[in-house]
């Protein structure tokens, strides 16, 4: 989760500064950025979270109705990631899912004691299942873009050099990591099936990644028609 989070920042990050001359102010710059994208959509995020927190405890005609309940705090949701979304600072855009992602994690410490028990299931139950049917939606369209938004584009030696490398890089930033860490202290806390699951589990998250490297802006070289745009 906080994986996709630093990935999400340092891509918008990087992408603000596209065609600009690199400099010795640029590594400033992108720390600027990055640490700016980062507060504010968490700054956001939490001020609406405990906002919403508020208003579910203190207003209670809010939990009259197990719908209005749900309804408003989804709604809350999608207007949390908007204002973030739609905020820019010096021209760099803040990131809507940091901020709805922190928003989630407030209203499941603190807003959901202060549902009714009926809202309790409901939200609980509506919730999964819109995110249940957000990830088949979107490893679907993963799946049919792979075949359709980049046509003619396939090279088999760097899939194979990309796949070795992703690999590669697990193995070291779990395993090696985990046992060179085991050096420093005896007692053992995971082992090496639950550390393979662990491996594994972060090399096919790769749904964020697809989707912005298709945000990457592209221009098609003259004379050719076969490129993404």
């Amino acid at each position: 989760m906080f994986n996709d989070i630093v990935s999400i920042v340092l891509f918008n990050t990087v992408l603000n500064l596209q065609g600009k001359p690199f400099s010795n102010k640029t590594p400033w710059i992108i720390l600027g950025q990055f640490l700016s994208i980062g507060i504010v959509s968490i700054a956001v995020g939490a001020i609406l979270g405990f906002l919403n927190c508020l208003m579910i405890k203190h207003l209670r005609f809010l939990t009259h109705n197990v719908i209005s309940e749900t309804f408003f705090l989804i709604s809350m949701g999608f207007i949390t990631y908007f204002i973030a979304d739609g905020i820019k600072i010096l021209g760099v855009a803040m990131s809507g899912i940091i901020s709805i992602l922190v928003f989630s994690i407030i209203q499941g410490h603190f807003t959901w004691y202060n549902l009714s028990p009926q809202a309790k299931a409901t939200t609980a139950v509506t919730i999964e299942f819109l995110g249940k049917s957000a990830e088949a939606a979107v490893y679907a369209y993963v799946g049919i873009s792979l075949y359709t938004a980049i046509p003619g584009f396939w090279s088999f030696s760097f899939i194979g050099w990309q796949m070795l490398i992703i690999c590669g890089g697990r193995v070291v930033g779990v395993i090696l990591t985990f046992y060179a860490f085991r050096l420093c202290c005896w007692k053992k806390t995971i082992n090496f099936r639950e550390l393979l699951f662990i491996t594994w589990g972060g090399m096919i998250r790769g749904a964020i990644a697809f989707a912005l490297v298709i945000l990457i802006p592209y221009e098609c070289p003259e004379g050719e028609e076969n490129c993404m745009a």
